[in-house]
């Protein structure tokens, strides 16, 4: 939204001005989201654990590989959105293109390595 002050959006004026409210109101969405996920581990644990001490064991060891995936595909998303913000609103309609493919390859190379990687130490296959 635009104001009549140097018709700056809100946007604009945050990242203008104190950088540590800055940094406060652009972290807590992100905050919010990791403290989400840990509610959900927890609460994942605790009907788990009426199953058993090996299966409480289990949702323990992959606590923090969900962490790293859920990292890395956060990350994943905010960098391809930061670069395809970047170049639309330069009007670099091709290379916008050539980012968003390119973000869609990578993503496909890490979930297929997770993949990998998961089939390796498990011997089982991993989709999803």
């Amino acid at each position: 939204m635009l104001t009549e002050e140097n018709n700056q959006t809100e946007g604009v004026r945050l990242l203008l001005g104190d950088p540590k409210t800055a940094v406060r109101r652009l972290s807590l969405p992100m905050v919010v989201a990791i403290l989400l996920m840990s509610l959900y581990n927890a609460a994942d644990a605790f009907w788990v654990s009426g199953l058993g001490p090996d299966a409480l064991a289990a949702i323990g060891l992959v606590f923090p590989f969900f962490f790293i995936a859920m990292g890395l595909a956060m990350g994943m998303g905010t960098g391809a959105g930061a670069a395809l913000s970047r170049t639309i609103g330069k009007g670099q309609q091709k290379r916008a293109d050539q980012v968003a493919h390119q973000s869609l390859i990578l993503s496909v190379m890490m979930a297929y390595g997770r993949n990998l990687w998961g089939h390796t130490t498990t011997g089982q296959p991993h989709f999803g």
